[in-house]
């Protein structure tokens, strides 16, 4: 998918997995980024769906798998990301006890521009 190449190439540094669950990794998309084409024109912000996909971006990373989204639980926007914010992106990988084998929950928080922009509860399977 050449979105997710886009996202992978404005990564920067070292991905940080600080347990077999838990990692992060810090993104800078600048103006030039595709993500942020047409939303708006005027006014660029990143889309919250191009959000949702950096978190699941850094839950394969955590997980060393391609990954797909089954649900997006929840979903809580607090701050724009602009061109040129760093953002940060942090995830926590469980599988709720009950649910299917194949069924992760990932927890995923992103600052950008040292702001809390987002909460996200997805719901992957491995592609």
């Amino acid at each position: 998918m050449i979105i997710r190449q886009e996202i992978n190439q404005t990564a920067v540094g070292e991905f940080t997995k600080t347990s077999p669950e838990t990692g992060s990794q810090s993104f800078h998309p600048g103006a030039g980024f595709v993500g942020f084409d047409g939303h708006f024109p005027d006014f660029p912000i990143m889309p919250a769906m191009l959000q949702v996909l950096f978190g699941i971006v850094v839950a394969e990373r955590i997980l060393e798998t391609d990954l797909v989204m089954k649900k997006l639980d929840k979903a809580k926007f607090m701050a724009q990301v602009k061109p040129d914010d760093i953002i940060n992106v942090s995830c926590r990988i469980s599988r709720p006890a009950g649910d299917r084998e194949s069924d992760i929950q990932a927890k995923v928080t992103i600052t950008a521009a040292g702001k809390k922009a987002a909460t996200l509860t997805l719901w992957l399977e491995p592609a």
